[in-house]
């Protein structure tokens, strides 16, 4: 189960990088793919960060300790998916598989990568304001 939803998520968005790299940078469209991939989980990570930061009683009097806990909690995340990730790509044929798409599957995988995009936003901002409720209600 894991391995055919995460499979056809990357697949679309490996169709995504393909279509929005540069044609001249080839090499560029797994670094691309692999950080397409990891941006809404990122968001969804410091998302719940919020939400938690937000359910504490305790409240920070300025900003600076949140963000550095969102830099503590998003990046390690985003590079230990991205590892992941990279040997996803050449252990499932992912570039073999989208050779083998037609021109509407390829769309159709576009849409797909762009909606998750967005809705791992829109968690994260969901989330976030939950967590600045807290904080803007006194």
């Amino acid at each position: 189960m894991f391995r055919i939803s995460f499979k056809n998520l990357l697949l679309a968005n490996y169709s995504f990088a393909k279509r929005w790299v540069n044609k001249k940078n080839p090499e560029r469209i797994i670094p691309a793919t692999m950080h397409i991939f990891t941006t809404p989980f990122s968001f969804i990570m410091a998302g719940m960060y919020c939400w938690i930061l937000g359910s504490l009683d305790f409240k920070f009097t300025s900003f600076l300790p949140t963000f550095i806990g969102l830099g503590i909690i998003m990046l390690p995340f985003q590079f230990f998916l991205e590892k992941k990730i990279k040997k996803a790509i050449h252990q499932w044929h992912i570039e073999k598989e989208y050779k083998s798409l037609s021109k509407n599957e390829r769309w159709n995988k576009n849409i797909l990568a762009f909606l998750f995009f967005w809705i791992g936003f829109g968690v994260f901002i969901c989330l976030g304001a939950k967590f600045m409720g807290g904080y803007l209600v006194e």
